[in-house]
């Protein structure tokens, strides 16, 4: 094994007796070889003016250098800014260029200390019997079929940039000291382009950043005027979200916070149907979950799931949507036909900004005009304006005072927990909206009231009619009772001009006090069903009310099952009727006069009479309120 670290050409050799000084043979084989390198760099230094590509031209370095040694294969290395030698280029004579294979490779590895000796001397080191050898990485040479092995550092500014290694492909390989001087000098005139080269890519890739960069500058400029125009032309949200998928060429989803799709576009290629939304169970795997939890104002976006796998579907980079501090939405970009770039982020965030600031703009003005439909109804209610001005003020909410109108008085239980009175006013008057099958009504808010404005007309015009509203009201209280405890729904008389209005909030205050001292909490009262009974209670007599109540049926109570008071309570609601109440009992007309007689003997009056019949029912409206 043969082994030597080489510095420079060596001197030439004293002359033999007869020869003249300078002139031996072997030293001038080295000056002509020292003139085939200057040759060779000819080529070499035409390369580097004429191509751009470093690999090109790290091939070629290589090329030269096995001609001039003689040998078959070269593989050239370079450092990196983590001081890693990385394959960068190599040649073979038979396979020709060889550079995919070797950029795949690494010197100076654990295991390479032949790569690290040459590093460390910034020397050449020939190993001339590699399998022999302990200092090569033993499988990158078992790979490479190596049998004796060059290795010549490339040297500028005193620092190693890379490495060469030469060899004959499979074959043992003599290497002289002139080869190693030769290879030596080679390398250090070879560093120099080398190091150019580097140096010119690096401008190269610096510049194509600067290029990129001002592209992409270029383009959220034109993102930024697109969305602005859009924006201050009055274009919604459905046009916003419709730009930002035309810009991006993909599909766009706007997601509320819960997940409900808001709004939706795609490219007109695409043909889709239905929005590509982010699946429940995507959304409850821990990675993505986790992602998106993370999703705040200093890590705006994400990709979501980060890698596909069967079963994943699409890739979604998702935005948050924060406005006022509060995160209020995803804007998500879909990658369908054109893989997620690095602007689709850009794009994403800004178009999030923009729908941000739109959707609080929209909230802004709803509140405004909400604002104002409660202050028109507040107005309606306290009769603080003329009934003119009223009349003409209101289509501008969707109210004609010439039709008839009823108010309907929701009172809160304020010994229970409730939601804000704003948030409560819009649950009562959505779910009402519902029940009715109509558009929301004009509602307003009192301390523990919420009061609503419901448009009567005939029933042929498929619109709300007094028994429909009470349905509607009890709809209400089932649907909210989760969410919110109403104590009692009243309904008023029917309001035909602005002058009943106040009259009628007045009443609806007076029946819900009279509820409340009752302690009534049975559902929906109205105005026109209590009738009487408001006048006499008006008193706030509530004891003496109950005790009279109490007295009249006492006597049916001790000799009765029940069904005597039922019978009872079904007359008085048929008004006298006994046909009517036969139908409403499901008994025979002959039965009721039966039972009624049974009733006459108890209580000691004919329960038939008109007067009997008052205060039958006063005494059953009295006992409803009070719950007994």
């Amino acid at each position: 094994m043969h082994e030597q670290t080489v510095g420079a050409l060596p001197d030439p050799p004293a002359p033999r007796p007869g020869e003249q000084p300078g002139c031996t043979s072997s030293w001038v084989d080295v000056a002509h070889r020292e003139r085939d390198v200057i040759i060779a760099f000819g080529e070499i230094t035409n390369e580097a003016i004429t191509s751009a590509n470093q690999e090109d031209l790290l091939c070629l370095v290589g090329k030269q250098l096995c001609h001039l040694l003689g040998v078959t294969r070269c593989s050239v290395y370079l450092r990196g800014n983590d001081d890693r030698f990385r394959g960068a280029a190599g040649y073979s004579e038979v396979e020709g260029d060889i550079s995919a294979a070797v950029q795949a490779q690494e010197a100076g590895i654990p295991g390479d200390h032949f790569s690290r000796e040459v590093i460390t001397t910034a020397a050449p080191v020939l190993i001339s019997d590699v399998p022999g050898d302990s200092r090569p990485h033993r499988r990158t040479m078992e790979y490479w079929r190596v049998r004796a092995m060059l290795g010549v550092p490339l040297v500028f500014d005193d620092e190693v940039i890379g490495l060469i290694f030469v060899d004959n492909e499979e074959q043992e390989h003599t290497y002289t000291d002139e080869d190693i001087a030769l290879a030596e000098l080679f390398a250090g005139l070879g560093a120099l382009f080398i190091r150019q080269a580097m140096l010119n890519a690096r401008l190269k890739k610096q510049t194509a950043e600067v290029v990129q960069q001002k592209n992409s500058l270029a383009y959220l400029a034109d993102v930024h005027q697109k969305l602005t125009n859009a924006v201050l032309d009055g274009a919604d949200i459905q046009t916003v979200v419709r730009l930002l998928s035309d810009l991006s060429a993909k599909p766009v989803v706007l997601y509320g916070e819960d997940f409900e799709v808001l709004a939706w576009a795609a490219p007109a290629g695409l043909k889709m149907t239905q929005p590509p939304v982010l699946a429940a169970n995507i959304r409850a795997m821990p990675s993505v979950h986790d992602t998106l939890q993370a999703l705040s104002a200093n890590r705006p976006s994400a990709v979501v799931p980060q890698t596909l796998a069967i079963g994943l579907g699409r890739r979604h980079l998702m935005c948050r949507l924060i406005i006022e501090g509060t995160p209020s939405g995803y804007l998500s970009i879909v990658e369908v036909g054109r893989s997620l770039q690095r602007l689709d982020t850009k794009l994403a965030e800004h178009g999030a900004t923009v729908l941000s600031l739109q959707i609080l703009s929209e909230r802004r003005q709803a509140e405004a005009e909400g604002q104002a439909r409660e202050d028109y109804l507040s107005d309606l209610l306290r009769n603080t304006r003329n009934a003119e001005q009223l009349g003409r003020r209101g289509p501008q909410f969707g109210i004609d005072l010439s039709e008839p109108h009823v108010l309907v008085r929701f009172s809160l239980d304020s010994t229970a927990p409730q939601v804000s009175g704003s948030a409560a006013r819009r649950l009562v008057v959505g779910q009402l909206a519902k029940e009715l099958g109509s558009a929301e009504p004009l509602a307003v808010s009192l301390p523990g009231v919420i009061i609503v404005l419901v448009g009567l007309r005939r029933e042929d015009e498929g619109v709300t009619e007094p028994g429909a509203l009470r349905d509607a009201a009890s709809g209400v209280l089932s649907a909210l009772s989760p969410r919110l405890n109403i104590r009692t729904a009243v309904i008023s008389g029917t309001c035909r001009k602005a002058e009943d209005f106040p009259i009628a909030h007045r009443e609806l205050r007076e029946i819900d006090d009279l509820a409340r001292s009752f302690g009534w909490c049975g559902g929906v009262l109205t105005a026109d069903e209590l009738g009487l009974f408001r006048v006499v209670v008006a008193s706030g007599r509530v004891k003496e009310a109950v005790h009279f109540a109490h007295e009249l049926i006492r006597p049916l109570e001790q000799h009765d099952d029940g069904t005597l008071l039922a019978t009872w309570r079904a007359f008085v609601a048929a008004e006298g009727k006994a046909q009517a109440t036969a139908s409403a009992l499901n008994v025979h007309e002959n039965t009721v006069r039966y039972r009624l007689g049974k009733i006459r003997e108890h209580i000691r009056q004919d329960p038939t009479t008109l007067d009997s019949l008052l205060c039958a029912r006063m005494a059953f409206q009295i006992l409803d309120l009070a719950g007994c």
